[in-house]
């Protein structure tokens, strides 16, 4: 970049001052010579502001343009120093480059690249540019400078750097969006974009939050220039009405105004910087937000929040995208789980009858055979493994009879609290065996239209679970309560253990039809899909929160009627 200059750097004379030189072109005094008076009437007709400088500094001639310009009447400034109209900054370096100018006297054209500054009589500061030559009157030589106000072409050419600016992110937006990376990376590569304009680079610190509707807050999913305990602090913002700051004192940079007001682009001084917050909106629904650190004395540019403007609405059609993406890679898995349950279900139905009976006389006859054996020998050994694994079939048989049901079967009005009492029954002895403690908390849980079987198979299921990630004792808490959802209620159970836990990977998984982990070895992978079913033909829905180590905790939720 060009080093700065004042309004007049490199101005002066290379002459020695005479004294019959202060008369020229001043007006006072002695009158004029017809020469000087041709010059004089030379410069006023010059359509730029012109002033005439001697080798010593002081303005020796200036005329009306040159005035009007810098806001002094002509006796404000003759005889004065030149450094009157430069800023203070450029002062000290001005007297260097007067001895430069006298030691090599040269005529310099106007656009010659300098970035120079004029300062009027009231103290404000606007760009110029200078065309210096240097001029002999009666053999003197004296400094010329024209001065041209050029504040509305460099206005102007910040308007199309800008503009250009602008399309060239967009396109940039554009070309990431297509890049097969993760929605994530997508966001990051787009910060870093918005950073590198001028008015952000200084600060280099800004964020992407995206909209969780169903939680109502905020989610970090990109973020440059915070320290990591902002960054862990700040995962998530509150929604809502006056929730412009996070929760935590580490998090006062982050606002959500802007989606609280209309959707447009806010802009707020927090102590020595500023900050935008730029709403993300695809039509009338809010995505997210982006918010940008800018300096304290930053003012608002309408081209600025064009900008910004402009890039949340191209984030908009990426985030709106992935989001379309991700539901037809979702409906396409439903489908596809949908058709191989279908199928099962033909083939289950097909074949139960013919299976269920020699199931049943393999078992009848190997449990008669329990009974007639001597104890001790390997005959009875054998037959009780014979009816342990008939036994084991039929229940899968029965499993997978339920899972491939289009139907919740036949409902009626359900107390939650008697089939979770008559589901903890079943499994107080084994909890005693392995000092598991029962902590029940039965509260308001008012009837509910279900099939009690399958209800009871569903919680049964869980339990199941429970009891299998405690084989050294814990703590396993069972709890139904009314809850609100939105605007809709809900009876919701809680089965809580304080087992080994999910790993992380697994969670996405859990409910898939036949998929088994280490703690469910024993059986068919089917207990937590048959529960998921269960719930959804109910019309609830489950939630599910686990760390390894530290147990998991299953909610589920059933609905229940308007007004209650």
């Amino acid at each position: 970049m060009e080093e700065k200059c004042s309004t007049i750097d490199c101005i002066t004379m290379t002459a020695e001052e005479r004294p019959v030189e202060r008369n020229i072109m001043t007006g006072a005094g002695q009158e004029a010579r017809p020469a000087t008076e041709q010059f004089n009437r030379l410069l006023e007709s010059l359509p730029d502001a012109m002033v005439v400088v001697s080798q010593s500094g002081k303005i020796a001639g200036l005329n009306a343009h040159l005035e009007h310009l810098f806001g002094y009447a002509r006796e404000e400034l003759l005889g004065k120093n030149l450094e009157v109209l430069m800023p203070e900054r450029f002062r000290a370096r001005h007297r260097n480059n007067v001895a430069d100018f006298i030691s090599h006297p040269r005529a310099r054209p106007m656009g010659t690249g300098l970035e120079l500054f004029g300062l009027k009589k009231d103290g404000t500061e606007f760009p110029v540019d200078i065309s210096l030559s240097y001029v002999e009157i009666e053999g003197g030589m004296r400094a010329m400078a024209a001065v041209r106000d050029i504040t509305e072409r460099k206005s102007q050419e910040h308007k199309i750097e800008l503009n250009y600016q602008i399309q060239k992110a967009i396109s940039s937006v554009l070309k990431i969006s297509l890049e097969p990376v993760p929605l994530e990376e997508q966001l990051a590569l787009v910060l870093d974009l918005i950073l590198t304009m001028p008015s952000f680079a200084p600060h280099a610190r800004g964020s992407i939050y995206l909209v969780d509707e169903q939680a109502g807050t905020l989610v970090l999913k990109a973020m440059h220039g915070f320290s990591v305990a902002q960054v862990v602090s700040c995962q998530t913002v509150p929604l809502g009405e006056g929730s412009s700051l996070g929760a935590s004192s580490t998090c006062q940079t982050i606002s959500s105004d802007c989606l609280d007001r209309h959707h447009e682009i806010q802009y707020a001084l927090a102590g020595s910087y500023g900050q935008y917050c730029v709403p993300i909106v695809f039509g009338e629904r809010s995505l997210g937000l982006i918010n940008l650190a800018v300096a304290g004395g930053h003012q608002r540019v309408p081209e600025e929040e064009e900008f910004l403007s402009a890039i949340a609405k191209s984030l908009a059609g990426l985030i709106e995208r992935h989001h379309s993406e991700t539901e037809k890679a979702q409906l396409r898995e439903q489908l596809v789980e949908s058709e191989r349950l279908a199928a099962l279900g033909r083939i289950t139905a097909n074949v139960s009858h013919t299976i269920r009976n020699p199931l049943m006389a393999i078992g009848g006859f190997a449990n008669r055979l329990l009974d007639k054996l001597p104890e001790g020998t390997k005959e009875k050994k054998y037959a009780g493994l014979i009816h342990a694994e008939a036994v084991r079939l039929e229940n899968v048989m029965q499993n997978v009879l339920l899972f491939t049901r289009r139907d919740a079967g036949q409902r009626e009005k359900s107390d939650l609290s008697e089939i979770i009492d008559r589901a903890l029954l079943m499994y107080e002895d084994i909890c005693k065996e392995r000092a598991i403690i029962i902590n029940r908390q039965l509260k308001d849980s008012p009837a509910i239209d279900a099939n009690k079987a399958q209800i009871l198979q569903a919680i049964e299921n869980l339990l199941s679970n429970a009891v299998d990630a405690m084989p050294g004792g814990g703590s396993l808490m069972v709890l139904a309560e009314r809850e609100t959802v939105g605007e809709a209620s809900f009876v919701k159970v809680t089965v809580k253990d304080t087992g080994q836990g999910i790993e992380e990977e697994d969670k996405v998984r859990i409910f898939e039809p036949f998929f088994t982990t280490n703690l469910l070895l024993k059986g068919t992978g089917l207990g937590l899909s048959i529960t998921k079913k269960v719930i959804e033909d109910h019309g609830g829905f489950i939630h599910v929160e686990s760390r390894v180590g530290e147990g998991s905790t299953f909610c589920l939720y059933f609905p229940l009627g308007p007004g209650r």
